[in-house]
């Protein structure tokens, strides 16, 4: 129920006069029930206006349409009301409103804002210039501290706004006296009168600098990781749970003779020679529980040309902040294949020189 309302004043009157619903009802030859509907926002026709004004003793014009209208047509001041205890409650509900949309806005720090279309005139919060940085009480003081290029870019977006009437939104930047730079995000938008007139536009535009340094130093820190693993002379490979590669380097597709795009397609377990996938299985399903931190195992993957390659790899696990619940595997993979062949070659002679010395002793005896 707003306080500028018929039913409002209607429940003041009542209030004010210590007349119940029945009262008015049986001085007006209604039911109870319509008197009710009227305290709620029910419509009231012209005869029962008159009556109900003339039984309350008050302006049947003041009543129904507020002090506004009556002014209007007597050309005389509004009607003094006293202080009631509906008034009461109502104002001190809309200053506990207020309250609470302040300490809202300084928390988060979020500007309100409106600027008239036709005047040209623009008002903010109070808090704008803890925001912003500067105190702003035009749009000449506004556009001053913007970058160039910002201000190209949200006098575009405004003018389209206004042509269309659509919402707009934009990040712009506010560099401050001690050369740091704010980043604001503000969203808009375009209010029209009962003509359908562009008459004002409101918006809210919050201090969103401390989440862009930490996107931009993400970013960098991300640019970073990503030239260290392309770069690397280790072949290295990001897994998920499943087994899927998630990301590998220049080095591991050199080294199996894939495409990344191939790797991505597969697994390491469609990969690996079925007589080394149980062994590693198991190591890997303790990995998971826990029960190691990583491991490292020889075993033979598949090249792309279909042979098999000796390698070493170590293999860890590592989780995702904050969910934890979430992780993925990183692989080192080292050729080893030249060493394995030498190794299965010396064994093999190791195995002949040991035959023939046996078959030497056993001639002798």
């Amino acid at each position: 129920m707003q306080e500028h309302s018929f039913a409002f004043r209607l429940k003041e009157q009542l209030e004010l006069n210590h007349l119940t619903l029945q009262t008015v009802a049986s001085a007006l030859g209604i039911s109870r029930t319509a008197v009710h509907k009227w305290t709620k926002g029910g419509e009231i026709d012209y005869d029962n206006l008159r009556k109900l004004a003339d039984f309350l003793g008050v302006n049947w014009i003041w009543l129904r349409y507020g002090e506004q209208a009556l002014s209007s047509v007597r050309h005389a001041g509004p009607v003094t009301q006293p202080m009631t205890d509906l008034r009461r409650r109502y104002t001190a509900e809309i200053m506990e409103s207020e309250a609470r949309m302040r300490l809202a806005q300084q928390g988060a720090r979020i500007v309100t804002w409106e600027w008239n279309l036709i005047s040209d005139e623009v008002a903010y919060s109070a808090n704008v210039e803890e925001v912003y940085g500067w105190p702003i009480r035009s749009n000449q003081d506004f556009w001053q501290h913007l970058p160039p290029d910002d201000v190209a870019a949200m006098m575009a977006m405004y003018e389209q706004a206004i042509s269309t009437g659509e919402n707009c939104e934009y990040d712009f930047r506010i560099p401050q006296l001690d050369g740091s730079l704010r980043w604001i995000s503000s969203r808009a938008t375009v209010v029209s009168d009962a003509l359908g007139r562009k008459i004002k536009m409101v918006g809210i535009s919050m201090d969103n600098t401390a989440r862009n340094l930490a996107e931009e130093a993400l970013r960098h820190s991300e640019a970073r990781f990503r030239a260290m693993f392309e770069q690397s002379w280790g072949a290295l490979g990001y897994l998920d749970l499943d087994g899927r590669w998630q990301r590998v380097n220049q080095s591991l597709c050199e080294l199996l003779g894939y495409a990344a795009d191939e790797l991505y397609t597969t697994t390491w377990q469609a990969l690996t020679h079925p007589e080394d996938l149980a062994p590693n299985l198991a190591l890997f399903e303790q990995l998971k529980r826990g029960e190691l931190s990583r491991y490292v195992m020889e075993k033979r993957l598949r090249h792309q040309q279909g042979h098999y390659l000796w390698l070493r790899v170590r293999t860890s696990l590592q989780r995702d902040l904050p969910d934890a619940s979430a992780a993925h595997l990183i692989s080192v993979f080292e050729d080893i294949d030249a060493q394995r062949s030498e190794l299965a070659r010396l064994q093999a002679r190791i195995n002949e020189l040991e035959a023939a010395d046996n078959a030497t002793a056993s001639g002798r005896d």
